[in-house]
């Protein structure tokens, strides 16, 4: 059988194109290679141990930061018509628009290029709208119109691409 060898620090054998029952070769030399290899480069294939991370090698906080799994800390309620969102502070963020005292402007701060966000808004008794920041983009031009019962909750995703937020939006989740 002919193979192709790729050295990436790893060297891996696949087999070439047009190669019959190459199965079990696949296994017994690539996948054994990759699953024997071990992030901290000893390759003797163990699970990373407590040491990777205490060293600071790895944090808690580099992970969240790059898998976007940190949540909001703490209820955002505007006093006034202004709110910013940091985004440092979680990659979810929720906006209770009760105590504003009336349409709300929006302030994005501190998003990551290629970063993925998530704004949950409780409507007020009396119903407000959002103003979004002009750097925001919508399908076909048309940003949300917000749900008007008292405590539903619409849910807009973003996207940040470096220069420009990309959203879209689900309403009334009541």
């Amino acid at each position: 059988m002919a193979y192709t060898t790729l050295s990436l620090g790893l060297t891996l054998t696949l087999p070439t194109n047009g190669t019959k029952n190459w199965g079990s070769t696949m296994y017994s030399t690539t996948w054994t290679k990759i699953s024997q290899h071990k992030h901290t480069g000893s390759g003797d294939g163990a699970q990373l141990v407590t040491g990777s991370y205490t060293d600071l090698s790895i944090t808690s906080g580099k992970l969240a930061a790059n898998i976007a799994l940190k949540q909001y800390a703490s209820l955002m309620a505007p006093v006034g018509t202004t709110q910013t969102v940091n985004w440092n502070n979680g990659n979810t963020q929720l906006l209770d628009l009760g105590s504003a005292s009336g349409n709300v402007t929006l302030t994005l701060s501190n998003p990551q290029t290629g970063g993925r966000y998530r704004l949950h808004v409780i409507q007020a008794a009396s119903p407000l709208e959002l103003v979004w920041p002009a750097t925001l983009k919508w399908p076909q031009g048309v940003a949300p119109i917000l749900s008007s019962t008292n405590d539903a909750i619409d849910v807009i995703e973003l996207y940040w691409d470096g220069t420009n937020y990309f959203g879209v939006w689900e309403l009334d989740f009541s």
